[in-house]
């Protein structure tokens, strides 16, 4: 395992990471928090909004170390949740692709421009889960399968179970 933990280091990627995802998924941050709490416009500035955004981001990759940890050491691991922190905020670097991704949509006609878009973001989901294993396999010295089950376990009770559980109560 590796003895230095470069949190420094980690940490800004993720910052840069959340930041290019606020201005790709919410051109004007304000605006679209102002719609969905019912201000007025012109009600909040940018800084604040995007401050958030990125605590909110930030957030996101604190719990999802945090189960990555539980999990792994569920499965006999030996590592740090700081090391994993870190693992995670080196994995979401290939993240950075999604802004030029966008422009490149803008680009292309609508049709091409959206299942080039979807493509490649699906793409880059896998790129960062493969990061995320290794990431696991490294921090706690788990066998690839372990590594594997304790990054897909979250993945699965946040992205899958979710949307399931909603169509299945909107079935009976």
């Amino acid at each position: 395992m590796t003895r230095q933990k470069p949190w420094h280091w980690a940490l800004l990627i993720a910052i840069s990471v959340s930041l290019i995802f606020a201005f790709d998924l919410l051109p004007n941050p304000p605006q679209l928090v102002e719609v969905i709490l019912g201000l007025g416009r012109g009600t909040l500035r940018l800084a604040p909004v995007v401050s958030i955004w990125v605590l909110m981001f930030l957030a996101v990759l604190i719990v999802m170390a945090g189960l990555f940890h539980m999990l792994a050491l569920l499965f006999r691991g030996k590592g740090s949740y700081l090391g994993i922190l870190c693992g995670v905020g080196f994995a979401s670097f290939p993240a950075v692709f999604v802004g030029p991704l966008a422009l490149l949509r803008a680009f292309l006609s609508s049709a091409s421009g959206q299942t080039v878009y979807f493509t490649c973001c699906f793409i880059l989901s896998l790129w960062i889960l493969t990061l995320c294993i290794i990431a696991v396999r490294h921090n706690y010295n788990l066998s690839p399968a372990r590594a594997a089950a304790a990054c897909l376990i979250p993945v699965f009770l946040v992205i899958v179970l979710p949307p399931l559980v909603v169509a299945l109560y909107m079935a009976s």
